[in-house]
């Protein structure tokens, strides 16, 4: 994944010059010229490394810096300055800066900080997801209902587990097939080993053999120290790749000879490994039409597919809709906190008819969608939330409301305190309903976590235009 850093300073020819040195070591930058509009551009987009001057008009880089920490405690700041002294340098660093750098800069040091810095970021936020996984919710690690056909596919998912075989898992997104992947792992013998996914369409290309194989130190521009691959962390496990038609042909033949040597090697180092994995692979596109087009080799394709398992929509095991939405609606009650929605016949019957496109992932969403609007209530016909939020009409009709409500909420401040009140509450406005109420969307456009856009909402006690009046 490419990384995103962010040079603050108000000298345009440093932010110049740093933004054509990273660029063309392929980093995505943006750059600021005051720390007050890095504040701002940090609340709207998330960068992974910020390099920032200390000397600037208007807030310094210390205050700067302590409001970015606001923001997001780790957050790597690489401090820079051209007028520094040791007391400037030893406050930067025990108001917890990364690092410190004197200008005129360094290239090749300021290079060095910026990888160490986007390498740490990288790891806490493989720790934060790893702790996640952990305490994931029930209708993440087991397919929910009833219905003949996700009763088979279980079924199936039990039968295969016992073998070693590769898997193919196909289905429509959102239908569950990393779920059933891990059930497979959990239901086999190499369950105390380790389950490991590759999301293919999130590494960039030149960079999949080093996350499949593992890399040695200075194996090539940037290899700081040496690293584990997929293959090698998942020994005696299972490596499970999602969304398998992302890799590109060359990667395919790779992944396929390790499949048959049973060996792998890291970059920079031609001794071999024992590589002992249990391949699943999954996609929502239909393989041979993947095949026939090219974007699949023959030979590899063949290897996968000894078993394939087909993921039903839920448009295809619509009985199971009441008990996926009940569970659904405890979850995010256990959550969010506060008492779970509930839904009436007639609401369940109108959510029956809805044809979900995006299958459990988009219920999912409507139901974090409707805890936090109505949180404990009963939706009934007359009152529930529509599931389909992308008609022309309910766009142009958010669109309005947003208008009225923006300005509505256009106040006379009598001090900088209530002028920022007024100016967060309305910005919270614009993006919730640019995204539908939808917290998540909302949370990563604007770059703040969904935990503290929840706390915003209700301090602030906003509410959606269908509920305003009510």
């Amino acid at each position: 994944m490419t990384a995103r850093i962010m040079i603050v300073d108000d000298e345009q020819p440093i932010c110049d010059s740093l933004q054509g040195l990273f660029e063309d070591e392929n980093y995505l930058v943006v750059c600021a010229p005051s720390g007050e509009e890095a504040i701002a551009r940090l609340r709207k987009q998330p960068v992974d490394c910020v390099l920032l001057d200390i000397w600037m008009p208007g807030i310094d880089g210390l205050e700067t810096l302590s409001r970015i920490q606001q923001l997001d405690a780790q957050l790597p700041v690489i401090m820079m300055s051209g007028h520094a002294t040791i007391d400037t340098a030893v406050r930067a660093t025990r108001q917890g800066a990364f690092d410190f750098v004197e200008k005129p800069l360094s290239f090749e040091r300021l290079m060095i900080l910026v990888r160490n810095a986007v390498q740490k970021r990288r790891l806490e936020q493989e720790n934060k997801d790893l702790k996640r996984q952990e305490l994931s919710h029930q209708s993440r690690k087991e397919l929910i209902g009833k219905s003949k056909a996700i009763v088979e596919a279980k079924a199936l998912i039990n039968r295969v587990a016992l073998s070693d075989s590769p898997v193919l898992i196909l289905g429509e997104h959102g239908t569950g097939k990393a779920v059933a992947a891990k059930m497979l792992h959990a239901a086999s013998r190499r369950k105390e080993a380790q389950f490991v996914e590759v999301n293919t369409a999130s590494v960039p290309s030149n960079r999949m053999d080093s996350e499949l194989f593992g890399h040695e130190k200075g194996a090539f521009t940037g290899a700081l120290h040496s690293q584990r691959g997929r293959f090698e962390t998942a020994h005696q496990g299972t490596l499970f790749f999602d969304e398998v038609t992302e890799l590109s042909l060359s990667a395919q033949a790779k992944i396929l000879r390790v499949l048959q040597e049973k060996v792998v090697q890291r970059l920079g180092n031609p001794a071999p490994l024992p590589s002992n994995v249990r391949l699943i692979a999954a996609s929502s596109q239909e393989l041979d039409q993947a095949l026939k087009s090219g974007q699949l080799r023959e030979d590899f394709y063949y290897r996968l597919n000894v078993v394939a398992i087909r993921m039903p929509s839920l448009r295809e095991r619509s009985e199971d809709l009441p008990l996926i939405i009940e569970t659904l609606a405890v979850e995010q009650a256990r959550e969010l906190g506060g008492d779970a929605v509930r839904f009436s016949d007639l609401a369940l019957a109108r959510l029956k008819a809805y044809h979900w496109p995006g299958n459990v992932r988009e219920l999912r969403n409507y139901i974090e969608r409707c805890h936090i609007l109505m949180p404990g209530e009963e939706m009934t016909e007359a009152n529930m939330l529509p599931p389909d939020q992308t008609t022309t009409q309910s766009m142009q009709t958010s669109a309005a409301q947003t208008n009225a409500r923006l300005q509505h909420s256009t106040v006379e401040a009598d001090s900088f305190h209530d002028a920022r009140e007024a100016f967060e509450r309305t910005f919270l406005i614009q993006y919730l309903d640019k995204h539908e109420w939808n917290i998540s969307r909302t949370a990563s456009d604007i770059g703040m976590e969904r935990s503290q856009l929840h706390r915003k909402i209700k301090a602030f006690g906003l509410l959606p235009p269908d509920k305003e009046s009510v």
